[in-house]
């Protein structure tokens, strides 16, 4: 005859896996307010990456960008749709345009590179950071506000306000995405390379 299972030692095996359980998602989400912790908006940060279950900041930073290069195909979209509405060559569709390419080219950038190494994504996480990264040349650049955003369409009353929140969403993420990929060991150590051997 089977012997029925000790009731003290059920109750034990689902403690036990009730506290791996918690061990796992607290882990996650140290991992998360640990990173963001050191990005300019860390409430932005934790809010993109919540539903991250990457547990070491290499992971995160592949999840940040994959989020930054589904909102910037998002905004090319709506971008080239307003465009098309529009009298061709015109300020507003040139504005469109513009906006839309940034956009395109920004998606493009933030695509996985070929391969699965650790090697391989680490070099995309660099790469990503020189394309992202800003300086005071660049802070000071029309060309790079309109490379990047729709200022100009926003300035005018009738910009689309779907377009704009994509835009803005756009936005908040490039605002927190330099901080965390310089978290990554692969950024660390290219950041310590000379200057001849990043080339």
């Amino acid at each position: 005859m089977a012997t029925k299972p000790d009731a003290s030692l059920v109750i034990f095996f689902f403690l036990v896996l009730a506290a791996a359980a918690s061990f796992f998602v607290d882990g996650a989400g140290s991992i998360v307010k640990e990173t963001c912790a050191k990005t300019p908006k860390p409430s932005s940060c934790e809010e993109l990456l919540s539903t991250s279950k990457a547990d070491d900041v290499t992971a995160l930073a592949q999840a940040a960008v994959a989020a930054a290069a589904k909102t910037a195909t998002e905004a090319a979209t709506a971008a080239r749709g307003e465009r098309d509405k529009l009298t061709n060559g015109k300020t507003q569709w040139r504005c469109m345009d513009s906006c839309a390419a940034g956009f395109d080219e920004a998606a493009t950038k933030f695509k996985p590179g070929a391969g699965g190494s650790a090697a391989g994504a680490g070099s995309k996480l660099v790469q990503v950071l020189d394309f992202v990264e800003l300086t005071d040349d660049m802070e000071k650049s029309k060309d790079w506000e309109w490379r990047w955003s729709c200022n100009e369409c926003k300035a005018d009353p009738t910009a689309p306000a779907g377009l704009v929140a994509k835009n803005k969403e756009f936005d908040k993420i490039m605002e927190v995405l330099p901080a965390i990929l310089k978290q990554t060991p692969a950024v660390v150590a290219n950041s310590t390379k000379p200057a001849a051997a990043k080339a």
